[in-house]
């Protein structure tokens, strides 16, 4: 009776270690030995997609779809904000794994090219033409800008054909389309929304000249985790869970800084 009780102990011990341990069956692929992925941030962030709120919390579209995947894979995601020029190059420099809300649309540099891999598309992103009130013509299409400068946010691909002038970020575009110190700048449509009615700036936006799948861009370097991140985009567009995510800052309240 004795010797039956101390192997069943010794058994229950064991059976609880391999649980403390995590091997256990139940676990998601990748739980057990987690690794963590660098994801570059464009600073000063860009809502409703990507952006850091008061609190130091990294919030929008782009970071909840990765919050989402890293549920379903066990990878965890560290966020780093950087400015989109600095982002490119530590991209390429491999000190950072991941960039988010990637169109492969547009021609890019090689360096950048040779060192990326993409993820199935996990959504839309419109790309629109904002424009000073005061200009006499409807701007609605990249043609009408030949010869005329372009506010751009500097390290983002834009077409060959357009004299871009660069700043840091679409916010500052933004703010100087509103005050005139640039009559035209380019950005994804659902910003140029959100600066005109939330920050109550003035600018008319035209329709959408490109519509792009976005995608997540992985460093070659990281290839072996792009079946593992495919596999998750594919299952959460199957539940419906990527529409939820969109709607959720586009369908209800205004997002806040």
């Amino acid at each position: 009776m004795r010797k039956t009780s101390l192997r069943a102990i010794g058994c229950l011990a064991r059976y609880w270690l391999m649980i403390c341990a995590g091997v256990w069956i139940g676990l998601p692929a990748g739980a057990v030995n987690a690794e963590t992925l660098r994801v570059g941030m464009p600073l000063p962030g860009q809502i409703p997609f990507f952006w850091r709120d008061d609190s130091g919390r990294y919030q929008g579209i782009y970071a909840d779809t990765l919050r989402a995947v890293a549920a379903e894979t066990g990878i965890e995601f560290e966020f780093i904000a950087l400015s989109q020029a600095r982002l490119r190059r530590h991209f390429i420099g491999q000190e950072i794994d991941i960039e988010v809300g990637v169109s492969t649309n547009l021609v890019e540099p090689e360096p950048l090219q040779q060192a990326s891999l993409y993820s199935r598309p996990f959504g839309i992103a419109n790309e629109v033409i904002i424009y000073s009130p005061e200009l006499s013509f409807p701007v609605f299409i990249l043609n009408d800008l030949k010869g005329i400068r372009v506010a751009t946010v500097r390290g983002t691909a834009v077409p060959d054909s357009l004299i871009r002038e660069d700043f840091s970020n679409a916010w500052q575009i933004a703010q100087r389309v509103h005050r005139g110190w640039n009559k035209i700048g380019l950005m994804k449509e659902a910003i140029a929304i959100h600066y005109q009615r939330d920050e109550h700036l003035n600018y008319q936006i035209s329709l959408p000249y490109s519509s792009n799948p976005v995608h997540i861009r992985l460093h070659r370097s990281r290839q072996p985790f792009l079946a593992q991140i495919n596999q998750s985009l594919k299952l959460l567009e199957e539940r419906g869970t990527l529409d939820q995510i969109v709607c959720k800052y586009l369908c209800g309240q205004p997002a806040t800084e």
